[in-house]
C-alpha cells in the first residue's frame, strides 16, 4: 500500500516538473518575443523636435498596443512610446488636447528615468501651449522643469533658450528680435531652426504692428522650408500680415497660393478654419458685411475649438460686428451680455477692435456715456500702439541687425505713423465734441437711474447695486474663482469725533481712491454703508486675489491722509475674504459669513485679513 502511494506521488511530482518546465520555457519564449518586439519598436522611434508626418500606421498600432497592455514598462520605454503616440496625434489632429495630454504624461514620469531629449520636447511644446492662457503659468512651468533636462542635447536645448527669450524675458519686442538674430547666427547650419527663428521674428514684428516687416520675414522663411505643407501654411501667414498692412491685392495673391495647397493638409478641418478665417477678414476689410455674416455662420462648427486654442475671441468679435452691420439685434445682444468677460480675455490687438465696436454699439443704442467710455479706451490703445510702433522704429533705425533691417525705409514708416497720429487726434476732437453734447443730454435723462445705483459720497456702487451685481455673476472659467472681500475701516468713529465728519468724508473718499488704484477695471466695488465696503475680484486665481487684497490693505496703512499742513492721519481697515466658483444664489448668506469673519479680524487686532 505504501509503495503504491509512493509511486503515485512520484508520478504526480514528475508530471508537475514537466508542466512547470514547459511553462517556464514557454513564458521565457513569450517574454523574449515581447522584449524583442519592444526593442525593435523602441529602436524605430527617433525622437526629434521636428515632427515627421505622416506617421507609419503599423508603428502607431504597435505603440498603442504596448501602452495599453504593458503596465510594467520602464519609464524610459514609456516616455519614448508616449512621444511617438503624441507625434501620431499631432500629425492627425494638430495641436489638440489629446496631444498635449500625452506630453503632460511624459513630464509626470520621474525625470531621472526619462530620456532628457524627450522631456525637453514635451517641455517646449507645453510651454508654448500654457503661454496662450497665462504667461506666468508658462514661465513657472519652464523654470521648474528646465533644471531637469540639463543633460539633453544642444539641438533640443536651443529651443528651450528660444522659449525663454520669447515667453519669459522682460525685454522689449525689438530687443527680443536682436536676441533671436544672435541665436540665428550661432546656428547657421540648422535650416529648420533658422526657419523657426524667422517664424518667431515675424510674429514679433506682427506684435508691434510692423505687419510689412512681418510679411517680409515670413517670405524670408520660405527659402528655409523644405516641406510643401509648411510652405503653403506660410503663404497663409504672409497673406494675413499683408492684409493687416493694408496691402490687399498682394495679400490676395498669397491667399490664392495658400488655396492651391488644399490637398497638402491632412487635417481638412484645420485647412477649412484657415481658409474661412482669411475670407472673413477680407470681407471685413472690404466692408462686405452680408458675405461676412454668411462666412461666419459657415465657420460656426469650428468656433469652440478655435477659441479654446487661441483664447483671443477674434471670431466672436467678427460675428458681433457682422451682426451689428446687418441689424441682427438678438445676436448683438447675446454678445453684449458677456462683454466684460470678453474684454478680460481678448488680447490687445483684438481689444482695439472690440472697443471700437462697443463705441458704435452704444451710440446706436443712444447711450453716449458708455459709448464715450469705450471710445476713450479705444483711443488709449491706439495711442499706445502708435507709441510702441514709433519706439520700435527708433530702435530698429540704430540696430545693426541684418541688411534687410538696416535698409528699412524708416522715414516712410515714421511719416505714416505721424500721419496716423494726426488723423487720430482730429477724429478724437470731433468725436469728443459730439460725445460731450450727447453726454449732457443723456445725463439729464438718466440722472435718477445713476443716483439710484451710486453712493453719493464716494461715487461707487451703493449697497443695493453692488449686491445685485454680485448676484448676477456667472460661473468662473478654467480653475479661476471670484473673490468676495468685505472690509471695514478701523476706529472710524473716533475720526469723526476727533476731526469732524468733513474729515471723515475725506477719509472715505481717500480709501475709495486707493482701492480703485489696486483693483482691475472688470472688478466690482461698492459701499454697503458707513465705513463698510465690499469688493468682488472676478475670474482670477486664488493667489492673485490674495495678492490684491494684501496690496489694498498695505496701501491704506502706507498712504496717510493730510488733515492740514501740519498733521496727517493713517487709516487702516480689517478685511474678510471668501472664494466662489459658481453663481451666487443668495448673497445675503455669504455676506453674513464675511461679516462674522470681519468681527474676528477686529478681535485679532485689526488691520488684518481673515479668510472665511
Amino acid at each position: 500500500m505504501a509503495a503504491s502511494i509512493l509511486n503515485i506521488f512520484k508520478i504526480v511530482v514528475s508530471k508537475c516538473l514537466i508542466f512547470f518546465t514547459i511553462y517556464y520555457f514557454s513564458f521565457s519564449l513569450i517574454n523574449s518575443a515581447f522584449a524583442n518586439d519592444l526593442n525593435i519598436t523602441l529602436n524605430s522611434i527617433q525622437p526629434s523636435i521636428y515632427y515627421a508626418c505622416p506617421v507609419d500606421t503599423v508603428l502607431s498600432d504597435t505603440v498603442d498596443g504596448f501602452l495599453a497592455n504593458s503596465p510594467n514598462l520602464s519609464n524610459q520605454a514609456r516616455s519614448k512610446l508616449l512621444w511617438q503616440k503624441s507625434t501620431a496625434i499631432y500629425c492627425k489632429y494638430g495641436f489638440s488636447e489629446d496631444y498635449l495630454r500625452h506630453l503632460k504624461k511624459i513630464t509626470l514620469l520621474p525625470s531621472k528615468e526619462v530620456n532628457p531629449n524627450i522631456l525637453s520636447i514635451a517641455l517646449f511644446d507645453l510651454t508654448a501651449f500654457y503661454y496662450r492662457y497665462s504667461e506666468k503659468k508658462a514661465c513657472d512651468f519652464l523654470h521648474e522643469m528646465r533644471p531637469l533636462v540639463t543633460s539633453a542635447s544642444q539641438e533640443v536645448l536651443k529651443y528651450l533658450d528660444m522659449s525663454e527669450l520669447q515667453y519669459c524675458s522682460d525685454k522689449t519686442a525689438v530687443e527680443k528680435i536682436q536676441g533671436f538674430l544672435m541665436l540665428l547666427e550661432l546656428n547657421k547650419g540648422d535650416r529648420k531652426f533658422i526657419s523657426d527663428i524667422y517664424l518667431t521674428i515675424a510674429e514679433m514684428y506682427s506684435s508691434i504692428g510692423q505687419y510689412n516687416l512681418a510679411a517680409k520675414t515670413f517670405k524670408k522663411q520660405l527659402s528655409y522650408i523644405n516641406n510643401d505643407f509648411e510652405i503653403h501654411r506660410t503663404y497663409y501667414s504672409i497673406a494675413t500680415e499683408l492684409l493687416d498692412a493694408g496691402e490687399i491685392e498682394e495679400s490676395k495673391q498669397y491667399f490664392r497660393k495658400f488655396e492651391s495647397g488644399k490637398a497638402l493638409f491632412i487635417d481638412a478641418q484645420y485647412y477649412q478654419v484657415l481658409l474661412l478665417t482669411l475670407k472673413i477678414k477680407f470681407a471685413y476689410i472690404e466692408k462686405k458685411f452680408p458675405a461676412m455674416l454668411a462666412l461666419i455662420n459657415e465657420f460656426e462648427p469650428y468656433q469652440s475649438t478655435t477659441e479654446e486654442l487661441h483664447q483671443n475671441n477674434k471670431m466672436t468679435l467678427y460675428k458681433a460686428i457682422a451682426c451689428l452691420e446687418n441689424n441682427r439685434t438678438q445676436c448683438v445682444d447675446s454678445f453684449i451680455v458677456k462683454k466684460e468677460l470678453l474684454i478680460e480675455q481678448t488680447n490687445t490687438t483684438n481689444l482695439r477692435l472690440l472697443y471700437e465696436f462697443l463705441s458704435k454699439y452704444y451710440i446706436s443704442q443712444n447711450q453716449p456715456y458708455l459709448a464715450k467710455q469705450y471710445f476713450d479706451n479705444y483711443i488709449d490703445i491706439n495711442q499706445q500702439a502708435l507709441i510702441s510702433q514709433q519706439n520700435s522704429v527708433s530702435i530698429l533705425a540704430f540696430a545693426e541687425l541684418q541688411q534687410d533691417i538696416v535698409s528699412l525705409e524708416l522715414s516712410l514708416v515714421s511719416a505714416n505713423l505721424e500721419q496716423s497720429k494726426i488723423t487720430l487726434g482730429l477724429s478724437s476732437i470731433i468725436i469728443f465734441t459730439l460725445f460731450t453734447i450727447c453726454i449732457f443730454i443723456w445725463h439729464q435723462k438718466n440722472k435718477q437711474k445713476i443716483l439710484s445705483e451710486t453712493d453719493e459720497l464716494t461715487r461707487i456702487f451703493n449697497r443695493r447695486a453692488i449686491f445685485e451685481q454680485i448676484a448676477c455673476l456667472n460661473n468662473t472659467i478654467n480653475n479661476d474663482i471670484h473673490a468676495i472681500i468685505l472690509f471695514d475701516l478701523d476706529d472710524f468713529k473716533s475720526i469723526n469725533d476727533k476731526y469732524s465728519h468733513i474729515c471723515g468724508d475725506k477719509a472715505l473718499r481717500h480709501i475709495v481712491k486707493l482701492t480703485k488704484d489696486n483693483i482691475r477695471q472688470q472688478d466690482l466695488f461698492g459701499r454697503i454703508g458707513g465705513e463698510e465696503f465690499v469688493i468682488c475680484l472676478k475670474d482670477l486665481e486664488k493667489v492673485s486675489a490674495q495678492i490684491i487684497v494684501e496690496r489694498i490693505r498695505s496701501s491704506f496703512e502706507s498712504n496717510p491722509i493730510f488733515i492740514n499742513d501740519e498733521s496727517e492721519l493713517t487709516v487702516t481697515a480689517s478685511f474678510s475674504i471668501t472664494y466662489m466658483k459658481e453663481t451666487i444664489p443668495n448673497f445675503e448668506s455669504i455676506y453674513q459669513g464675511l461679516d462674522n469673519a470681519l468681527y474676528k479680524a477686529k478681535d485679532l487686532g485689526r488691520n488684518r485679513i481673515v479668510e472665511v
